[in-house]
């Protein structure tokens, strides 16, 4: 989440979404009471000679919305708030009755509270700026070039080299060194790191060809999965030497912690709480140490509003909560856990 300008003691926060990770911050931060200003289009008639009475022109306006509700849809990665106008930058725009605005990642908005609590304060400067990676899994016929931001992964493409054979029989991999380097320069920004891995040795090659363009700290080569692609990128952060490289990252104390709620069910330990009725009474006690979440746990029926304050509530008592990607590996065990799960500082009576 970009944040422009933010001042809580005049309470406000100007900002843009980056990711589907900074809806759920803003979901968790909206509340009914507070004004959304932002940029959208409304139906304006116009009333002169020669208009028609029946049609209305499409423009783009500045609104200020009171907000009412708001609901988020991870599974199209956007948030829907419903509220009244009370601003407006074009005076046709009518005040009357309840509009409604659509956020999506790329979208610029001011959030006015009447009090930024410090957990909001919290949401929007976190302590800990989440580390991002690169993935690239790579051979000499293809590569798969992959990004991880927070514990969320996404596969941006996949380039064919179209190289085959013996590296002496076929033409140079020039060309294909080059639009690996350049993709990936084009993805990188400041303090990001680029993680090269793949079977054989042709990774290296990517690698100092990504040091000629990146800071050459920037680059490492881990060893692990002998895949390419998609799925070598997906299977990356699965390595052991992945993992150590990535020592305290989000990713990597998520997949800590999700081995652990594992273990912890397994066993029959009752210092675990899933689904979230139980979380959400394990927090109301204070007893959650760490929490996760999944993005796809609006889909298994539970009730928005109540995950929101548990959420909140975990967090004002000293916890911690992470956002999961649902399409992981460690993604899908919290799904089938009721899509939340929490390790406890103690025992909740049965």
């Amino acid at each position: 989440m970009k944040v422009s300008d933010f001042n809580p003691k005049h309470g406000y926060c100007s900002l843009t979404v980056e990711s589907s990770e900074d809806l759920w911050t803003l979901r968790r931060l909206i509340a009914k009471g507070d004004v959304v200003v932002t940029r959208g289009s409304r139906v304006v008639k116009r009333e002169d000679e020669y208009s028609r009475p029946d049609k209305g022109e499409r423009i783009k306006v500045t609104m200020a919305l009171m907000v009412d509700e708001v609901h988020l849809d991870s599974s199209i990665e956007r948030i829907r708030v419903r509220g009244t106008i009370i601003e407006a930058s074009d005076e046709g725009v009518t005040k009357a009755g309840s509009h409604s605005v659509t956020l999506s990642p790329g979208h610029a908005l001011t959030l006015r509270k009447h009090h930024w609590s410090q957990l909001d304060i919290g949401l929007v400067r976190p302590t800990e700026p989440s580390s991002r990676f690169i993935l690239v899994a790579v051979d000499r016929r293809e590569a798969g070039i992959g990004f991880l931001a927070g514990s969320h992964l996404s596969v941006v493409t996949t380039i064919e080299s179209g190289l085959g054979g013996k590296m002496g029989e076929e033409r140079s991999p020039r060309p294909y060194l080059s639009k690996v380097a350049e993709t990936v320069s084009q993805l990188s920004q400041h303090g990001d790191k680029v993680v090269v891995a793949g079977p054989g040795n042709f990774k290296n090659s990517v690698a100092n060809q990504l040091r000629e363009t990146l800071k050459p700290e920037e680059v490492s080569v881990v060893e692990g999965p002998d895949l390419t692609g998609g799925d070598g990128v997906r299977a990356m952060i699965k390595s052991p030497t992945f993992q150590a490289l990535a020592k305290g990252s989000v990713a990597v104390e998520m997949q800590q912690l999700v081995g652990e709620i594992v273990t912890r069910v397994s066993m029959g330990d009752p210092k675990v709480a899933y689904a979230l009725p139980r979380v959400s009474e394990a927090a109301v006690a204070g007893a959650v140490e760490a929490c996760a979440v999944s993005d796809d746990v609006f889909s298994l029926g539970v009730d928005e509003s109540r995950l929101v304050d548990t959420l909140n509530a975990i967090e004002e008592k000293g916890g911690r909560v992470f956002l999961v990607d649902s399409s992981m590996e460690f993604g899908k065990q919290i799904s089938s856990f009721g899509g939340i799960a929490a390790l406890l500082r103690y025992a909740l009576r049965a």
